[in-house]
């Protein structure tokens, strides 16, 4: 493929989750670039990704599918302990319940215009906390299907809004300024069906807050607006990527995980072939292809500075129960 860039500028970080890697998140800011990561092997771990350092892994009672850094420099987590969970990374403290869903924590986000953290499950619901109150689950969100992917817009420029794909390929909108300030009478400012036509493996929204990306298991990626005129809606498009031909044979992969640049709004997505793309979505052309690693791309994430890209390198048991190479975290330096 044209634009292959050799990875020189690379390296794999010291001491990894022993078991598949469910996410990446790095600090919204502060001196260090500091990598959360959560893994199947029941644990979530704190990086200084620029020295290649392990600050601090705590131990949860199950594997981990989500992670969040709150603006203070806690992390959150949530997984198959239906339970919501905090810690001081600085100080080391040890993990704190905040409260629990009713069935796994899938994903979480953290919304600065209101100071709330947001949570999917496969309980059917969101649930939002405000570490402030005293009973930190201020509100209980009904989204009517297990919740595989989510995200929310912090862009200054526009009112922060939350995106959710549900298992059953519905798309639901929420604009969380518009929340009353006791969260009372939530309901979605649209709900649309995925554009896509197979399951939704991941969202997430636009740096501008206009809108966000969707991609789906079989190797396609929609960019879709908020905005519901027909003006707007005319500037959406889908396309294809993270398809191959193996043997003679079309093979088309999951694509798992998007990454958009925080200042060129260039996004890297990451599929099922173990290849990284990275896309100018204005001009609707991959800039680059990095190089295909050994097995599943599981999740990526852009340092705040848009110096830094964290690679999960990760078996997403695509193909079943198999053999697969270690799971690995890499830190791409990133130039214009």
């Amino acid at each position: 493929p044209h634009n292959i860039i050799m990875a020189t500028q690379e390296y794999e970080l010291f001491a990894p989750p022993s078991d598949g890697i469910s996410s990446l998140h790095f600090a919204p800011a502060g001196p260090t670039a500091l990598l959360l990561a959560t893994s199947w092997d029941n644990s979530s771990s704190v990086y200084d990704a620029g020295s290649n350092m392990l600050r601090i892994r705590f131990t949860h009672k199950a594997p981990q599918l989500c992670g969040s850094f709150h603006e203070r420099g806690h992390i959150y987590t949530g997984g198959l302990d239906h339970a919501l969970s905090e810690a001081d990374p600085s100080t080391g403290s040890s993990l704190r319940v905040v409260g629990h869903h009713d069935k796994p924590i899938r994903c979480l986000s953290f919304c600065y215009e209101r100071n709330v953290l947001v949570s999917g499950s496969w309980d059917m619901t969101c649930r939002v906390w405000d570490m402030r109150s005293a009973n930190p689950c201020v509100a209980t969100i009904p989204v009517n299907d297990k919740v595989f992917s989510m995200d929310i817009s912090n862009s200054q420029s526009t009112s922060s809004k939350l995106v959710v794909g549900t298992a059953g390929r519905a798309v639901l909108i929420y604009d969380l300024r518009s929340f009353r300030e006791d969260w009372e009478n939530i309901e979605p400012l649209q709900r649309r069906e995925s554009s896509l036509k197979y399951q939704t493996r991941a969202v997430k929204c636009f740096n501008d807050g206009t809108g966000y990306a969707l991609s789906s298991i079989e190797g396609r990626v929609a960019m879709e607006y908020f905005d519901p005129s027909p003006e707007a809606q005319s500037h959406k498009y889908a396309f294809k990527c993270h398809r191959q031909t193996v043997a003679g044979v079309d093979t088309v992969y999951p694509v798992n995980a998007f990454a958009f640049h925080p200042g060129f709004g260039t996004f890297a997505t990451g599929g099922g072939d173990g290849i990284v793309n990275m896309w100018d979505g204005k001009n609707k052309k991959r800039i680059c292809q990095l190089r295909k690693y050994s097995t599943s791309i599981s999740a990526l994430a852009f340092d705040p500075s848009g110096t830094m890209l964290a690679i999960a390198n990760s078996y997403t048991y695509e193909e079943g129960e198999k053999d697969h190479p270690p799971d690995a975290i890499f830190i791409r330096n990133v130039s214009e």
